[in-house]
């Protein structure tokens, strides 16, 4: 037991890499086999290295605390961004199992993908400038790969895969430049040392951060650069539209709360400038999502857009800090949430829709009219995952907290535009999930409802997150109500998420 205590202290905090290393390590030897056993039993591999890498994630943390050297950086936040990727990368082998498991590169994409996932994580907990680029640098290649390999078949994607993947090519160029930036005018290897430095007001530094700024914006193809993100979505295969969802998007996204630390800082020092900055951003991205979604009557763009819109709600807290509504930690905290949010909500939504696409042939909205009179169960789950997302509403709550304790003259013109902004984002959110919903229940332009087969797993999938839905909602509810329940001392309407 002592060896073993010593290994996992020299090995902390790669014990997750560790594990999905092995697990490529055994994939390697079957690389070129076609056998369908072969395939199952590295399904399992996989599956089990997954799971056993998302349980040392939070047993290192929870046995040794916080960790960080010259190179790494694991903390609370660190060990909950891992714990997402690898959850989201135990949904994405059940795309890639499903959809991809028939190929005879199978065992080919597996391997990428779990390379792919082993970079993701060293992004998470890379503290210095050099393994942070080098970790995003071969993640984005390795994604383009995984998504060409996913797409072989798929003649109308493949023109689209290399415009898409040179968006995330410009973002690689542009870190270059910014860590150059910010090494040459402080001579620092990570953002905390640059944070406490002297030269924090350089302006080498602010131009570092600008590039940084930009270098996001772009990766997430926000609007008006989102082109080629909706047109590979569009023609590409299911399995590699939910790698870009689900492993590409939240990666970027831990990558802009890397840098977190360093725009709130700039945001205390110039509070008006950087709000009516994130103001005008945050009405960019939230409407044109919207108003995307709406536009449009493909199932996969509609989901497109209000992924893009949910993207668009990280910019919105940062605009509610930079104007006062809330704290520091609880932005991280909505961050944390919205991710959270997005992942329980878009997973189980796109495998109902990807079987009824297979089903029907075509991805029109028109496709899903009496979905609902003819499958009922997952009807009803789907409703309730869609009405998840009226869990936005929370962002409203620290508004009527602030115009409580301010005079209405004080409150100054930026915070109202901005709660304007959230309710108007907050309906458009709405009107799309009516929109959907009412095609349920809609009759059919043939007048009759044909039933569609799901497979059996499905249904205990897609109960899953429905379940964990409603306990978060009604937990919620009942502290809302001030009910102690009494079971966990937790509370979720209260929580602040510590950096």
């Amino acid at each position: 037991m002592d060896f073993i205590a010593y290994i996992n202290e020299k090995i902390n905090p790669l014990q997750s890499i560790i594990v999905l290393s092995g697990a490529i390590f055994i994939s390697s030897f079957f690389v070129i086999s076609k056998s369908k056993a072969i395939k199952r039993f590295l399904i399992i591999v996989t599956s089990i290295s997954l799971i056993l890498a998302f349980y040392l994630n939070i047993y290192s943390f929870i046995s040794m605390g916080n960790f960080s050297n010259f190179l790494t950086l694991f903390e609370t936040a660190q060990m909950i961004e891992v714990g997402i990727i690898l959850f989201s990368a135990l949904n994405l082998l059940f795309f890639i199992s499903i959809y991809k498991v028939d190929s005879n590169h199978f065992i080919k994409i597996l391997i990428l993908f779990l390379f792919s996932t082993v970079c993701a994580v060293f992004v998470v907990v890379a503290r210095n400038f050099l393994l942070i680029f080098i970790s995003l640098t071969i993640f984005i290649l390795t994604i383009f790969q995984l998504v060409t390999a996913l797409n072989l078949k798929m003649n109308k994607a493949r023109p689209y895969i290399l415009g898409y993947f040179l968006r995330p090519t410009l973002t690689v160029i542009l870190f270059f430049f910014g860590f150059s930036l910010f090494y040459g005018a402080a001579d620092f290897k990570d953002f905390n040392q640059v944070l406490q430095s002297e030269y924090i007001s350089n302006p080498l530094i602010v131009l570092g951060l600008i590039i940084f700024g930009i270098a996001i914006y772009l990766y997430f193809f926000l609007f008006p650069f989102q082109s080629p993100y909706l047109k590979l979505i569009k023609r590409g295969e299911f399995s590699s539209n939910a790698i870009i969802w689900f492993l590409y998007f939240p990666v970027g996204i831990f990558m802009f709360l890397k840098l977190n630390d360093l725009y709130s800082f700039f945001i205390e020092k110039n509070s008006l400038y950087m709000s009516i900055f994130f103001i005008v951003i945050t009405f960019i991205c939230i409407f044109a999502g919207s108003i995307g979604a709406f536009k449009t009557n493909s199932i996969r763009r509609i989901i497109s857009f209000l992924f893009l819109f949910f993207i668009g709600i990280f910019i919105l807290n940062i605009s509610m800090f930079s104007t006062g509504i809330i704290s520091k930690s609880l932005v991280d905290w909505f961050n944390i949430g919205n991710v959270l949010l997005v992942l329980f909500s878009f997973i189980p939504i796109y495998s109902i829709f990807g079987v009824v696409e297979k089903n029907t042939g075509s991805d029109s909205i028109e496709n899903i009219r009496g979905f609902g009179r003819s499958n009922i169960y997952i009807g009803i789950n789907l409703i309730i995952i869609f009405l998840s997302w009226s869990g936005f509403a929370y962002h409203i709550e620290p508004f009527i907290k602030y115009f409580n304790g301010a005079n209405f003259l004080r409150i100054g013109t930026a915070n109202i535009i901005l709660l304007l902004a959230v309710v108007i984002a907050f309906i458009f959110l709405m009107i799309n999930i009516f929109r959907i919903v009412v095609q349920f229940y809609r009759k059919p332009i043939g007048g009759v409802v044909e039933k569609i087969i799901f497979p059996k797993f499905l249904y205990i999938y897609v109960t899953f997150f429905t379940l964990v839905i409603l306990v978060i909602a009604i937990l919620g509810l009942l502290e809302v109500l001030n009910i102690d329940v009494g079971i966990i001392n937790f509370k979720i309407t209260q929580v602040y998420f510590l950096r």
